[in-house]
């Protein structure tokens, strides 16, 4: 709901106010719902503003940076216009949030250069979320140059806030990161081409209230916190400006990415209210609220080495064991048997399918089961029909050796013609092979960053635009098709992707111990149901660990669970072990994949709980982090439970359970059973302890 007094405007969701005073574009307000009637002439303006560029007093980080014909970066907007739209605009060439909410458009407009700013604020009252984006409009004869356009800029009062961010590298993606700055800058950002495994573009800034920030964008990103003498707290997301001069020409626009912010009174509302408006207004399509299939994946059960039979005989396993889709992975194509060649020739390797793509995926259908296959669809192999008969396809320097990662180099999807080959090459693997799921790789970030008339500062945000109108194509095409997106596993975990990948592989980093830290950080910005989650081959093969099965299981349950072992290796028991798992989860799979799911800790312990959206039923998975001697017992509080209900919990597997109330199960210590520690150790070496619970309402 947006409410007009004057020039103040009032944006507010069942749980949040922002107010924004346009002429002086200044935040007066952001936090807790207020009443309705505040005229907020008592506000102290305090320099609080939604946008700022150089040219005033304010020497803060900018928002707004351009450069002008003459060489000058002052501006002076001035506020000119307001405009409310019942339907929200789309962002030209960029994935956005989409759905019902009103929004604000606020222009402002430097007279001396005739450049226009627009700010616009789109409201989901159903997530408590504001989208927000920023345009800028050339009206002048002459080009300008954009040097940074921020996507959204927040200031608030005070300083000593806490920073929140999810930080890690290659299978330790997402780690929750936390710290308290005082006087000066804070900059969380990637340069790597991709939203990246290292920083992610969701941030927190926690004071009184908790407030969230992301971007609907997966290239480099920038997310800035900067703490003035003033006393002011600033925060702007957005593109990052590093490598980035976007020249203007007269008459254009040049539109920043979508930034969504949201306010809540801690970390859980927060995280319930991302989590709806990305399954709202992010997921798209038709597995947008479609419960998402059980698959097995033969990458760690076979890597490169696997023929016909070898894949039918896995499949026939998977199917016995209640699998509903079975993914090929790496090495179907060209005369790839290892990750030096073939990257770019999309087609069948005779030998190693059998016949061909279409011939296997027969086969696998043969068996019941749906067919997946894997690509890596922006890269190329020098040792490739692809690179010999097109070199220039490419990401390379003219006249410079290429640096070369993984053995393999990109393409450039700057060039139209590359985004053709793209589109073409995945359209004819998915309609020879009748694929139901396609796993979307890449595994490399960007180095040699080049294109034949592109210029150099506009290359990263060119490529962007390019790979995402290769996705809207290939999806257009394809619509009942489930891409899952994966960049050496969460290395381009973000909304952008989400707009097409209706779920994202986590992290290559399959060890249900890792898992834990990895997918609770993920939780805080992005729903279980876009998180795929496989239970691994044991001893796991990053790490070495020793889990049990069921651990494996508990903590692959808090994604979208997937097999990634060869299902052919597994004894009598694990084969039994894993029917009755596969059975359980489709039994509740809606619960499991779209139910609210909370972060747990407590005593010794991490997990999560997953709570039906009437509250009449919850899974609740927790891992003992550690094990000593005389340690004390493993205790955790509960999360989302109606506690006037009372409910029975019980152990999987067991039939005693017990009942207590809601408001017992989420105020006092529940002492888990979990497996005795000393024979779990000998068993599995630094194995995981862990114990999942059901809950379900018996009295209201």
């Amino acid at each position: 709901m947006i409410k007009k007094n004057g020039t103040v405007y009032r944006l507010n969701t069942p749980n949040t106010t922002l107010v924004l005073q346009a002429d002086t574009a200044q935040i007066l307000y952001y936090g807790a719902r207020l009443p309705a009637g505040d005229s907020f002439a008592a506000v102290a303006p305090l320099g609080r503003c939604f946008f700022s560029a150089p040219g005033t007093d304010d020497y803060t980080e900018y928002s707004v940076l351009l450069e002008y014909a003459d060489g000058s970066f002052a501006s002076r907007f001035a506020f000119t216009r307001a405009k409310v739209y019942a339907e929200k605009p789309e962002l030209p060439d960029l994935p956005a949030s989409y759905g019902e909410g009103k929004t604000l458009e606020l222009r402002y407009t430097d007279a001396a250069e005739k450049v226009s700013l627009y700010i616009l604020c789109t409201v989901f009252e159903d997530s408590d979320v504001i989208a927000v984006s920023a345009r800028v409009a050339n009206n002048s004869r002459k080009p300008l140059r954009v040097r940074r356009l921020m996507s959204a800029q927040f200031d608030f009062a005070g300083t000593g806030y806490e920073i929140v961010t999810f930080n890690g590298t290659w299978g330790r993606e997402r780690h929750k990161t936390e710290r308290r700055i005082g006087r000066g800058i804070f900059v969380n950002d990637s340069k790597r081409g991709a939203s990246s495994h290292e920083r992610n573009p969701f941030l927190l800034l926690k004071g009184t209230e908790t407030y969230g920030f992301n971007l609907v964008y997966s290239g480099n990103h920038k997310e800035i916190v900067e703490c003035n003498e003033a006393g002011r707290t600033r925060v702007l997301a957005g593109i990052n400006d590093f490598m980035f001069d976007w020249t203007l020409p007269a008459g254009e626009s040049f539109c920043a990415p979508e930034a969504v912010v949201c306010c809540a009174p801690d970390e859980d509302a927060l995280s319930a209210r991302m989590h709806a408006f990305v399954a709202e207004h992010i997921v798209r399509g038709k597995w947008k609220r479609r419960e998402r299939p059980v698959l097995f994946n033969n990458w760690e059960g076979t890597y490169f080495d696997f023929d016909a039979e070898k894949i039918e005989a896995m499949a026939r396993e998977a199917a016995a064991l209640g699998a509903e889709l079975f993914v090929l992975d790496d090495g179907w194509f060209g005369h790839r048997n290892d990750d030096t060649s073939s990257l770019g020739d999309w087609a069948d390797n005779e030998e190693k399918t059998g016949g061909g793509l279409a011939a296997l995926a027969e086969r696998v259908r043969a068996q019941g089961l749906a067919f997946g296959v894997w690509m890596e669809p922006e890269m190329i192999s020098e040792d490739s029909d692809l690179y010999r008969a097109h070199p220039n396809f490419a990401m390379k320097i003219p006249g410079r050796e290429p640096f070369r990662w993984r053995n393999q180099l990109m393409l450039n999807l700057a060039d139209e013609r590359v985004q053709n080959f793209v589109v073409r090459a995945v359209s004819d693997v998915i309609s020879r092979s009748g694929a139901a799921y396609v796993k979307w790789d890449y595994n490399r970030g960007m180095t040699d960053c080049w294109g034949k008339g592109v210029a150099g500062g506009e290359y990263f945000h060119r490529y962007m635009l390019g790979l995402y109108r290769v996705l809207r194509r290939v999806q257009k095409r394809f619509p009942a098709v489930l891409f899952e997106g994966c960049a050496s596993g969460g290395g381009r975990f973000d909304l952008g992707m989400l707009c097409f990948f209706p779920q994202i592989w986590t992290s290559d980093d399959t060890d249900a111990r890792e898992r834990i830290a990895i997918q609770a950080g993920t939780s805080y910005a992005y729903p279980q149901s876009t998180m795929g989650a496989h239970v691994s081959a044991c001893p796991n093969h990053q790490t070495g660990n020793g889990n049990p099965l069921s651990a494996r299981f508990n903590v692959a349950c808090g994604g979208v669970l997937g097999y990634e072992l060869d299902p052919c290796a597994l004894s009598a028991a694990e084969k039994g072990e894993i029917a009755e798992q596969i059975a359980f989860y489709k039994e509740n799979r809606k619960l499991l994949q779209f139910g609210q799911q909370y972060r747990l800790e407590g005593e010794n312990a991490a997990g999560y709980i997953t709570v039906a959206k009437d509250r009449s039923a919850a899974v609740a998975a927790v891992n003992a982090l550690s094990f000593s001697p005389a340690e004390p017992p493993v205790t955790v509080r509960l999360k989302g439970l109606d506690p006037a209900a009372v409910y029975e919990v019980r152990v999987r597997g067991k039939e005693t359970a017990f009942t207590a109330t809601g408001a017992l199960l989420m105020s006092a210590e529940i002492a888990l059973p979990l497996p005795d520690a000393v024979q779990a150790m000998r068993e599995n070496s630094g194995g995981l302890r862990s114990v999942m619970l059901l809950l379900k309402r018996v009295r209201a």
